[in-house]
């Protein structure tokens, strides 16, 4: 009897296998899982933001009019890493007190970890170069389909590249960098580490990575403020982005890769637009003009601030292009 309460159980694992007595979470539970540990972990942040908010000028009525721009990135930076940094946390925990499981299982094998960990930084940079490079080709075969502000990405002639070495900026860069690192590292651990394998050991791998990928997509429902249109679209590529994260976890059988990814790509996709506006505003603080280049980023600027066009269709098409180029990858590969 002692023999056999040593053997794994029956059902699949994604990435290694689960511990004698672990326990599977039903598959139609995740989502609200998700959803729980998320509004704990936005406790810290939001307590966060106001009390700085009270403090700054305009006080709760600023934040209530311009929302995330009213307050400072010195203040938002940390208030995201603690808050993913916690979300993770809680998926974590509940993996091991409730599901019993290894953290093997949740994508972090000890095979070349630190080897694949890097090659994921290098991925998350050529994905951001190959996205500019693809909305480069669009500007210039139809400038029309790309709104105005995002095609120069040269700066004004007075622009004050300088402000760029300055001690300030550097200092706000590195900590963004890490703060991204970690937070779109928590959202692999969240989404392809424990919601996908969960997944798995319920439905198996293919639904695992759809059913993963849509609630991926569904967690960033916020960018509807920005209009029906507008938010359906962004969504469409987010999810897109999270089918091909998911496919990269899944080729490698683990999330270092695809956390490293995930973190350059989300650290790139706000540095870049900030080192632009700050040439341009170099009388401004990195952390006064964090704020609005998030709210960007993230499609929460509002309708009066984005606009829906081809352009939108540049992010799902680049992922869901690199995400075929991995399925038949792995088809060759086990043919």
């Amino acid at each position: 009897m002692a023999e056999q309460a040593l053997v794994p159980p029956s059902w699949q694992a994604l990435y290694a296998p689960w511990a004698p007595a672990s326990r599977r979470s039903y598959g139609w539970s995740t989502p609200f899982i998700l959803i729980l540990t998320y509004a704990i972990s936005a406790i810290p942040l939001v307590i966060l933001m106001a009390v700085a908010a009270a403090g700054a000028p305009g006080g709760l009525e600023a934040v209530a009019e311009q929302g995330e721009a009213a307050v400072s990135g010195d203040v938002m930076l940390p208030g995201i890493l603690m808050q993913f940094a916690l979300w993770a946390a809680l998926i974590i925990v509940w993996a091991k007190a409730f599901e019993r499981r290894s953290f093997a299982s949740m994508g972090f094998t000890a095979n070349r970890w630190l080897a694949r960990y890097l090659r994921g930084l290098a991925i998350g940079v050529g994905l951001v170069v190959l996205l500019g490079g693809v909305m480069a080709a669009l500007t210039a075969i139809a400038p029309g389909a790309v709104p105005e502000e995002m095609r120069d990405m040269t700066g004004p002639d007075d622009a004050d590249w300088a402000v760029l070495a300055g001690g300030a900026f550097i200092g706000f860069a590195l900590f963004a960098i890490i703060t991204f690192l970690i937070q779109g590292g928590a959202e692999e651990v969240i989404f392809r580490g424990w919601l996908m394998s969960t997944l798995t050991a319920r439905w198996g791998a293919v639904a695992a990575i759809i059913g993963s990928s849509v609630i991926f997509g569904a967690f960033h429902l916020h960018v509807m403020v920005s209009g029906v249109a507008y938010g359906l679209m962004a969504v469409f590529g987010i999810a897109a982005t999270g089918l091909f994260f998911a496919l990269y976890a899944y080729a490698e059988r683990g999330v270092w890769g695809a956390a490293a990814a995930h973190g350059t790509f989300n650290a790139a996709a706000v540095l870049m637009p900030l080192a632009m506006m700050q040439v341009s505003e170099p009388e401004r603080t990195p952390g006064d003009l964090f704020a609005e280049v998030l709210e960007r980023a993230t499609g929460m600027a509002g309708v009066e601030a984005t606009e829906v066009g081809p352009h939108l269709l540049v992010q799902p098409g680049v992922f869901l292009t690199l995400s075929l180029i991995v399925f038949l990858r792995m088809r060759a590969r086990k043919a």
